[in-house]
């Protein structure tokens, strides 16, 4: 009996903890955002959370263009706030997607 137990536990896990896995979602500014409404997001997140990263010197800094940073930050917001779909928001500028979008040394969480 306790075999048993012990195997359909170890089966739940993996299944569960694959399907967790593959659920992995990013926020990312949307192609079609315009670069100022990207800034007014950039500048609210940075006013809100620490944006060291994509300034002057960080690991995500380059490429050097708005919609870059703006994905980042607003990556972050995503993930701190429960990555749901009001979270990525961003009046219409932001993009949920499933592909891991870490390039380099830029690693999104």
């Amino acid at each position: 009996m306790f075999p048993r137990l012990t195997l359909i536990f170890f089966i739940s896990f993996f299944v569960i903890h694959s399907l967790h896995v593959s659920a992995k979602t990013w926020c990312v500014s949307d192609p079609s955002a315009s670069e100022a409404q990207l800034q007014v997001n950039l500048d609210w997140l940075c006013g809100n959370l620490d944006c060291g990263i994509v300034k002057s010197g960080g690991s995500c800094y380059e490429p050097n263009t708005v919609a870059s940073h703006a994905s980042y930050m607003m990556n972050v917001y995503y993930q701190l706030n429960g990555a749901t779909k009001e979270a990525c928001y961003f009046t219409l500028s932001g993009r949920i997607i499933e592909s891991n979008p870490s390039y380099g040394g830029c690693v999104y969480i």
